[in-house]
């Protein structure tokens, strides 16, 4: 059963974290697990602003429904604007979600069924790109990252002479192909969970004072 093998997986993580104490593990294991506990950690704290930019966009769009069911539609083009700001935000933190949790899944297999450190460069180029997302919109994630990312790299570096050359090389194809699903994904669960804005509202600009 695919549960039965996601448990094995986590022990199998768990063991490895518990046998830093017994033996003197490779610097690349440690780092590498640091490296994920972050990443993580990470998608948790994003989970938790998705959460609550949810919230808030349920509460904006009963605002700007009772607004048009009383014809006060220039409040409802207000509260829709900054509807609008949320629903950007919501899928740029989707898209880091999305990205990280295939990052994590990468990581956690090179833990534990092993494979050339050279594997771990499409993690780290994605890794950079969520990085880049999150830096505005969630600060405490973007440093988790920065973290994670030096983890990675120290790691990288200790089973490779010379890894600054590939990571500076920009996305390679893993990368962005990861990338490509993640905003994908974004843009489904934006439709499934988030109403859609009245035409009247989503097509009109709102008027300024100077211009009303």
């Amino acid at each position: 059963m695919v549960s039965d093998w996601l448990n094995r997986r986590e022990e199998t993580i768990g063991d490895k974290l518990k046998s830093w104490f017994k033996n003197d593990r490779e610097p690349i294991d440690k780092k590498a697990i640091l490296a994920h506990y972050r990443i993580k950690t990470a998608i948790g704290r994003i989970t938790g602003y998705l959460d609550k930019l949810e919230q808030r966009d349920k509460e904006l769009f009963q605002v700007i429904v009772e607004s048009l069911m009383k014809r006060d539609e220039r409040r409802a083009k207000m509260y829709a604007k900054e509807l609008s700001e949320i629903r950007k935000i919501s899928k740029q933190l989707i898209t880091a979600k999305y990205a990280l949790e295939q990052v994590s899944l990468k990581l956690e297999t090179f833990l534990i069924f092993g494979g050339a450190v050279k594997e771990l460069v499409p993690v780290v180029n994605v890794m950079r790109e969520a990085v880049e997302i999150t830096k505005t919109v969630a600060p405490d994630v973007w440093i988790e990252l920065q973290y994670a990312i030096k983890e990675l790299e120290a790691s990288m570096s200790a089973g490779i002479a010379d890894i600054s050359t590939e990571l500076d090389i920009g996305l390679d194809a893993e990368a962005k192909k990861i990338l490509e699903e993640a905003r994908i994904a974004a843009e489904q669960s934006l439709k499934e969970k988030y109403a859609e804005l009245p035409k009247m509202i989503s097509e009109e600009p709102l008027k300024t004072e100077e211009t009303a």
